[in-house]
């Protein structure tokens, strides 16, 4: 068998997942290095970059075309960097911390060896790389979307929603239910809880032994989902139920954090409208519907989790309440949801079968 193969089939591989022993006079260091290359050239690694690279190439061409500037916004990335970094070596200090206190019942050399490798940190700081410039070029793509297609289709969206429903048209009543009951407070601030699963999940497939086997289709999965997203924004444009009939939303003063992102979001929009040229791209803004990505990702957090039982019955509880926050706070159709969902599950698929084929 090849050295690059080898290597590539190390327990800590999700390429491969069977337990090979490494030899005994090769250095920590040297198998690290040498299995960290091994991926780059033919593994899951080398596969998200190539995919970041392409995505990349697709913003430029894009606004090259429109004649607009592609904004990177390094400071958020550093910001954002920052913080995982430390989320990711909190770990470590507890692990640490609790094998000086506790000796060896605390049973955490693993996680502090896992930690301290230089294979981890290489596939860290490329899988940092590889979500952040994703993340990115999609901010810059949903901005761009106005300037891209100029067509809206929330209506034809709010008529297949009541369709679907029997005449019931979801995001409507669910706003009324919410409101009646007293659950938008509720749902505004469970909305919110998306943002600290999106950085705290991709860490435990880096982190957690239960995970990590997986974490070469997770993170193509993860960012295979932002780049079709974007594609069926551009291809299908909508503002959501808010904006197409914001007469149906009057309890949404219940829901402070959802009405004034929802009134930045739409002045952005259409202060971008007026002068695309002169717009100052910022992040997690822009105004798309369909698909619902908040749900999507969520969904394939849930589906990539699923050797972890416990976190995955939790993430899919979360998917279903954010969905349904999606409905009562007028961001989405229902549609965008299923849609969603849908497409979680294609870009996992899409992921394992990869994995298979190259296994074979």
């Amino acid at each position: 068998m090849a050295a690059g193969r080898w290597y590539g089939r190390d327990i800590l591989d999700g390429a491969g997942g069977q337990a090979v022993a490494r030899p005994a006079r090769e250095s920590r260091l040297q198998a690290d290095v040498t299995a960290l290359v091994c991926d780059l050239r033919d593994g899951w690694t080398g596969r998200w970059l190539a995919l970041t690279a392409a995505y990349v190439a697709v913003g430029y061409a894009t606004g090259s075309a429109l004649a607009l500037p592609m904004n990177w916004l390094l400071h958020y990335m550093l910001a954002q960097a920052r913080a995982v970094l430390v989320v990711t070596y909190l770990p470590l200090a507890l692990a640490f911390a609790a094998n000086a206190v506790l000796g060896p019942r605390a049973r955490l050399d693993g996680v502090a060896s896992r930690l301290t490798s230089f294979r981890f940190l290489g596939e860290f700081i490329l899988a940092t790389v590889a979500v952040h410039v994703t993340l990115m070029v999609f901010v810059n793509l949903k901005l761009w979307i106005p300037a891209i297609n100029e067509r809206l289709y929330d209506s034809p969206l709010w008529r297949l929603d009541a369709l679907l429903h029997f005449g019931v048209e979801p995001s409507a009543f669910a706003t009324e239910f919410a409101g009646d009951h007293g659950l938008l407070p509720a749902l505004d601030r469970a909305y919110l809880l998306f943002f600290p699963a999106q950085a705290i999940v991709p860490l435990l497939f880096l982190i957690a032994a239960r995970l990590r086997p997986l974490r070469g289709p997770f993170f193509f999965a993860y960012c295979l989902l932002w780049v079709v997203g974007s594609a069926m924004y551009v291809a299908w444009p909508s503002l959501g139920p808010v904006y197409y009939w914001p007469g149906r939303f009057p309890w949404l003063d219940q829901a402070p954090y959802a009405q004034q992102l929802q009134e930045l979001l739409i002045r952005d929009y259409a202060a971008f409208r007026s002068m695309p040229g002169a717009h100052q791209v910022k992040m997690y803004y822009g105004v798309a519907a369909l698909p619902s990505l908040h749900v999507a990702v969520l969904a394939l957090f849930a589906i990539a989790t699923r050797p972890w039982r416990a976190l995955s019955i939790a993430l899919w509880v979360l998917t279903a309440v954010t969905f349904v926050g999606s409905l009562a706070l007028g961001w989405h159709y229902a549609v965008d949801g299923y849609l969603g969902v849908a497409l979680a599950w294609g870009c996992w698929w899409v992921a394992r079968r990869i994995e298979r084929t190259r296994s074979a």
